[in-house]
This record gives C-alpha cells, structure tokens and sequence, in this order.
C-alpha cells in the first residue's frame, strides 16, 4: 500500500509550485524549496533571517536580509511588487535591495 500525502496550497503556492518544478524538475525538492521559500518570507517580515543561496555566477552566498518595514522602509522609494518567481529582501549588511530565485535557496538559519 502506497503512502498518500494530501496539501492545501494556495493558488499562488501552485503558481510558486508550477515555476520551481519547471526549474528543477524533482516534486519533492519543488516541495522543500517552496516551503523554505515561504518560511524565510514570512520570518523576513519580523527580524533579520540568516540564508544561503546560489549566485546566478554559482558562487554560495551568505545573506542577511529582511522585509521589516522599521529596517527597510528607509530604503524603499516609491517600491514595486517583486516577481514571485524571487525572494526579495533588505540585505542588511550591503544596506541594498537584493533578490535571489527560489531554486536556488539552499539553507534558511
């Protein structure tokens, strides 16, 4: 007998879900990632979260970013929506906007 596993997901999750899966091929990586994705969102929005990621040039990088509006606002003029296909966030140490594409998230501390 087969183990059986039901999600509720948003349609943005699905949407989130759909692009990842086209870059990485893999259901249950598609899955870590999206979840990973939107730990490290939802705790950039009350403190400065430690993660790693892979650099378009394949460098690991290091990153101290936040979405806090008491860090970030300070450095937000005028502000778009950012694409749901990146991570967008305040990198505190570079005191700049950066993004990262949710595939390449390797590891939220």
């Amino acid at each position: 007998m087969e183990n059986t596993a039901i999600v509720a997901m948003s349609s943005k999750d699905m949407t989130k879900a759909i692009i990842i899966n086209d870059r990485v091929e893999d259901s249950f990586l598609t899955g870590y990632l999206l979840a990973q994705g939107n730990e490290l969102r939802k705790r950039m929005q009350t403190s400065v979260v430690e993660f790693y990621f892979i650099k378009k040039n394949g460098y690991i990088r290091r990153a101290f970013g936040t979405t806090m509006p008491s860090l970030a606002k300070a450095h937000t003029v005028g502000g778009h929506p950012s694409s749901i296909k990146v991570i967008t966030f305040f990198d505190v140490e570079k005191s700049a906007w950066r993004s990262c594409q949710i595939q390449s998230l390797l590891k939220v501390c």
